[in-house]
């Protein structure tokens, strides 16, 4: 609860704060920067959080207006990789205009000055000034050197704190975090950390931190300063496409009797059917046949961790999902809970977890595939407990 308390509490206050910019747009490009060095151009920019297609990047001698001029043509940039290296061919001063689209190609031609558009001297000063950096409180001097580094499948996370006694919340982003609008985007990984601190992002996805103290949240005033306690290098978790396994081996070819067996040994020549008599009849019909015995399913499992109530974090949402469906049994609200619990990105060993209970409420509620498949997913984690679950879903699949 606390942690949903300051990530409705973060929004509403930076939703105020983003409103008050005038020009952004959620389908323009955002925060764009221009460094000139020797006769080369590096753009940088934030990527539109809802314009997912290409992005393209005009450049023009003049300034622009409210339009594109026609005969222009972009340089296209695929989303994500936010920043181009342009050669300034020996022109004084150089114009340039980002624009977003969306994944079907359409584009968004809005011109924002200093938003979406800025221009550039071969001296590498902005002929126009940039928005003024937003006012660092000094709070935040007591978080420094917040670096985050990979190392194998996880992310360690380091920083200096000069106050331990105030809780400071990490905060994980798709986008570099420049100033307080960007936390928008941002998810709470946890809150009341220390330093070193392992985090367990998504595979194959650029992430960004930063590191604020809870008081300032729940005060509005978070301070934020690049490189201080927000990382301005991405860090990525390179995926392992060989734990991506099949979850079957290839079936035997079908096997034809006919082509096995020589000519007349079938009877095909039946013309028709002889009934039984009647005291035939009588007997199977009064014969009894025996039921097929109902299958016994496996008692459900909690792991100890999990028994007992967190102090915070994102542990403290699993133990409520738990409690309020998992040990009253009541799986189709359970299975709904976890599958919304795990769209966000959790660390190793908690996702495993819910995954685990997930894996169970598929079996009791008869989803014997989806079951194995979670199972499937955390047997290099927990082997045992997986390896027992795969028999039981595999025995109800051929029962």
């Amino acid at each position: 609860m606390k942690k949903k308390f300051f990530s409705f509490f973060l929004t509403l206050v930076l939703a105020a704060s983003a409103g008050a910019q005038s020009g952004n747009s959620s389908t323009s490009v955002s925060q764009i920067k221009a460094e000139s060095r020797n006769n080369l151009i590096r753009l940088t920019w934030v990527d539109s959080p809802d314009a997912q297609g290409p992005v393209y990047i005009f450049r023009s001698v003049r300034p622009f207006g409210n339009s594109v001029p026609p005969n222009i043509r972009p340089v296209t940039v695929r989303y994500g990789e936010q920043y181009y290296i342009d050669d300034s061919d020996d022109m004084e001063t150089i114009y340039y205009f980002i624009a977003a689209s969306d994944v079907s190609g359409r584009r968004y031609d809005a011109i924002i000055p200093r938003t979406n558009s800025t221009n550039v001297n071969r001296s590498g000063s902005p002929s126009e000034p940039e928005i003024a950096a937003a006012p660092v409180s000094e709070s935040i001097m007591g978080i420094s050197n917040l670096r985050a580094r990979q190392d194998g499948e996880r992310v360690v996370i380091t920083f200096d704190i000069s106050d331990p006694g105030r809780n400071a919340v990490l905060y994980r982003s798709r986008q570099p975090i420049r100033q307080s609008q960007d936390f928008i985007n941002a998810v709470i990984v946890q809150s009341g950390i220390s330093s070193p601190f392992t985090d367990f992002p998504i595979s194959g996805i650029s992430w960004y931190y930063a590191l604020v103290f809870e008081d300032d949240v729940s005060g509005g005033s978070m301070g934020i300063r690049p490189g201080v306690n927000t990382t301005i290098t991405a860090v990525t978790i390179s995926g392992d496409e060989s734990t991506q396994k099949e979850l079957r081996p290839t079936p035997l070819p079908a096997l034809s009797l006919r082509s096995a067996i020589t000519d007349g040994y079938f009877l095909l020549d039946v013309t028709e059917k002889t009934p039984l008599g009647k005291e035939a009849e009588r007997l199977l019909r009064s014969a009894s046949m025996p039921s097929k015995a109902p299958l016994k399913l496996k008692t459900p499992r909690v792991f100890a961790v999990d028994l007992k109530a967190p102090a915070s974090g994102e542990e403290s949402a699993l133990f409520e999902i738990v409690k309020e469906y998992f040990e009253k049994q009541d799986w189709e609200n359970a299975r709904v809970s976890l599958q919304r619990y795990l769209t966000l990105p959790r660390s190793k060993d908690v996702e495993a977890r819910a995954r685990f209970y997930l894996g169970q409420t598929l079996y009791y509620t008869g989803n014997y595939k989806g079951a194995l498949f979670e199972f499937l997913s955390i047997k290099s984690i927990h082997t045992v407990e997986a390896n027992i679950w795969i028999d039981a879903v595999l025995t109800a699949m051929v029962y």
